[in-house]
């Protein structure tokens, strides 16, 4: 899977012109109803489908969707159950659109799970302010003057940041801290290294 998109039950912020072509298009149950709005066609559905529009159900039918659908009662949430698929099926560029508002619990399950799942892939989180990026290069093009945060989800090692306002070098960032929130790009291209550790960047669209 070269280009895969992933759409989210919840509120969907993104529009299409804010999205590109894609190789691959997920599902994940009724996040589904977002694909259609933005004129997708799913490729497949997955998850245990309490929440999917019968009628959006029926259409992805007839475009021949893959639909894997779960027991409600499991030990895994639908994107958790989407997450294990992409990795199976070693997705590398993954986009992710919905899941923006709801309970707290499940905005931060959602994060984290694609912490845990991060590896080297590159994953966008597209909403329409702002991109949560996990990215699988030093190097992330962005333009000047957008507010970005690094949000350290682990103790940090060697983190590095050129291409901003405040650049650090070498430096460990401890888990929680604050010193690499709301830094702004002062270039195109925003160098970010980590040589250990989790993290995310928040960057304004």
């Amino acid at each position: 899977m070269k280009n895969v998109i992933v759409s989210l039950a919840g509120e969907c912020s993104i529009s299409r012109d804010q999205l590109e072509k894609y190789d691959f298009i997920v599902g994940v149950d009724s996040g589904t109803d977002y694909l259609y709005k933005l004129f997708l066609i799913p490729n497949l559905i997955i998850g245990d489908l309490d929440s999917i529009n019968s009628k959006t159900l029926d259409r992805a039918k007839k475009d021949n969707a893959e639909i894997i659908n779960y027991e409600v009662d499991k030990d895994k949430t639908d994107f958790e159950l989407t997450l294990d698929y992409l990795k199976i099926n070693n997705a590398k560029n993954i986009t992710i659109i919905g899941g923006e508002s709801g309970d707290v619990d499940h905005l931060f399950g959602n994060l984290l799970s694609i912490s845990a799942f991060h590896k080297k892939e590159n994953i966008e989180w597209k909403q329409s302010n702002q991109n949560i990026i996990f990215p699988n290069s030093e190097l992330i093009k962005t333009e000047g003057g957008k507010v970005f945060s690094l949000i350290p989800l682990s103790n940090l090692n060697g983190v590095s940041i050129n291409g901003a306002r405040w650049n650090i070098k070498n430096e460990n960032i401890q888990y929680g801290s604050s010193k690499t929130l709301r830094n702004i790009t002062n270039s195109d291209v925003l160098k970010v290294r980590v040589d250990t550790g989790k993290y995310c960047l928040i960057i304004q669209n």
